[in-house]
This record gives C-alpha cells, sequence and structure tokens, in this order.
C-alpha cells in the first residue's frame, strides 16, 4: 500500500463510513480457505445448536480451525489502516465465517455493536442518541468469494455513521449502495454504519470471513484470548498478546499482583 492510498482508505473512512482494500489475501489464499470453509460446513452443520439455517451457516474462531486463517491478523497495510482509527493495542473481537446460500433475502439495514455497547440501547437521558463522534469499532470482511449485487454483496448507506440516532429507516434508504470487491478484497467498514447484505439470486454459496476490530477499553464479541489456542498464540508473536486481547483483561486480584502481558495474575499470586 502506497502512502497516497493509506490517506485514500483513511478519507473515505472519515467520508463514507468505509472503504475497500483490494489484494488482502492472494488467489491461493483464498482458495484455501474456501476449501477450509466448505470442510468445515461439513464437519459442523449437523451438530446440536450449530448457527446453520436454510439462508446460510457461521463458523467460528477459524483462527484454530485452519493455519490460513491466522493470515487475517497479519496483514500490515491492513493493521496500519485498523491501528490509525482505534490505536496501537486495538483488539481483535472474532474471527467467524459467514456463508450464505443462494437463495437468501436481503438482510434489513443495521448497524453492529448492540451486543458490545456502542449501539446498544442507552440511558434514557441519551434519547437514543448514539456516539458518532470517534471510531470505536470495526467489521472487517475478507471476500472469500467474488462479492457481486448477484451474491449477496453488502449494501451500505455511505455516511450513515455520521447520524447520532440508533434509529434506522425501513425499506430502501436514499444513497444506498451494493459495494462489490474481487476475491481477496477486504470490505471494512465503521460499525455505525448503516449495512446489511444484499439478495442473493446467484447459483453458488459465498463466502466471507468477519474480522470485527475494537477499542482496547471496548466490550468483545467473546473473549478470544481465552479461546485462541496456544500455538496460534505463539504465532501471532510480540502482538499476540495485544491482538486477542490478553493485556486488555481486567485484573481479578490487586492490580500489583497482575501480569498485565499475559493477562493473569503473577505466578507467586496464583
Amino acid at each position: 500500500m502506497t502512502e497516497r492510498e493509506f490517506e485514500d482508505h483513511v478519507l473515505c473512512m472519515k467520508m463514507n463510513g468505509f472503504t475497500v482494500l483490494p489484494g488482502m489475501l492472494t488467489p491461493g489464499e483464498c482458495a484455501e480457505a474456501q476449501s477450509a470453509l466448505e470442510r468445515l460446513t461439513d464437519e459442523e452443520r449437523d451438530l446440536p445448536g450449530a448457527p446453520v439455517g436454510a439462508h446460510g451457516m457461521q463458523v467460528y474462531n477459524l483462527m484454530n480451525k485452519a493455519r490460513v486463517f491466522e493470515r487475517v491478523y497479519q496483514i500490515p497495510p491492513l493493521l496500519r489502516v485498523i491501528r490509525h482509527f482505534l490505536g496501537d493495542d486495538a483488539v481483535l473481537s472474532s474471527v467467524q465465517a459467514h456463508i450464505v446460500f443462494p437463495g437468501a433475502p436481503d438482510q434489513g439495514l443495521h448497524s453492529d455493536g448492540s451486543q458490545t455497547g456502542p449501539n446498544r440501547a442507552l440511558a434514557d437521558v441519551d434519547e437514543d442518541r448514539r456516539i458518532t463522534s470517534h471510531v470505536l469499532a470495526f467489521n472487517v470482511v475478507f471476500c472469500i468469494s467474488d462479492y457481486t449485487r448477484q451474491n449477496g454483496a453488502t449494501r451500505i448507506v455511505p455516511g450513515s455513521h455520521r447520524i447520532d440516532t440508533r434509529s434506522i429507516p425501513t425499506g430502501r434508504v436514499p444513497g444506498e449502495m451494493v459495494v462489490e470487491a474481487e476475491r481477496g478484497s477486504v470490505v471494512m467498514f465503521n460499525i455505525s454504519t448503516w449495512h446489511g447484505s444484499s439478495e442473493h439470486t446467484g447459483d453458488s454459496p459465498r463466502y466471507a470471513v468477519m474480522t470485527p476490530w475494537r477499542r482496547r477499553w471496548l466490550r468483545a464479541e467473546v473473549d478470544l484470548g481465552r479461546m485462541v489456542h496456544p500455538d496460534v498464540l505463539d504465532r501471532a508473536g510480540e502482538e499476540g498478546p495485544t491482538i486477542f486481547g490478553i493485556s486488555a483483561r481486567e485484573p481479578t486480584v490487586d492490580r500489583w499482583k497482575w501480569d498485565w502481558s499475559k493477562g493473569e495474575p503473577k505466578p507467586e499470586w496464583q
């Protein structure tokens, strides 16, 4: 990524609430990821309570299930854009696949963060307003398939991240657009940007990997630091404890007894 390209992505994010970064995964990595997702779909779809329905399926904690998915948090140009807005201590909130089946209807427009804080119901005094002054979190979508108008590509309302009400109009919204992107691209948007998948009228499943990131002090979707396998954490290197939120854990003992780098009490206090 050139300096000009970086500046353009930053400006697009500020103005529109989203940007598209092409070529974040190679064709070979996309093929490997799709093969892994096809395998995982077969392995997990019949598990009791599996998140699968007539229109799609989700697969969670991908970093533990195939080496190719460890790549999604180790791409320097992407991390630079994320950390420009969220800080060098930004935390990965989830690594999950969204597989959309042919025939899936469009998804209603929504914003993310209803579970983690920024867009959940607030106090009465807030009068249905949300925080729009700062970027609190991103959804970072890896296009394992081409994202097209035919296979359910994401609909976005540019600039909606600046609207401070939590209420979102039903039906079509002026300025709404479908974001098409080539396989291997990343579609990255502010969680406050109104968005939703479009209708899938194609004939093949559409594969994507969602990797939401948040500010260090914001609640995560899941505690990846307690889920990541030790060997996966080791391969993440020195940044692993930061990326997986281990260094962001609240102490469970007196602060001076706490090892912040490991997210646990010091050995003598365990």
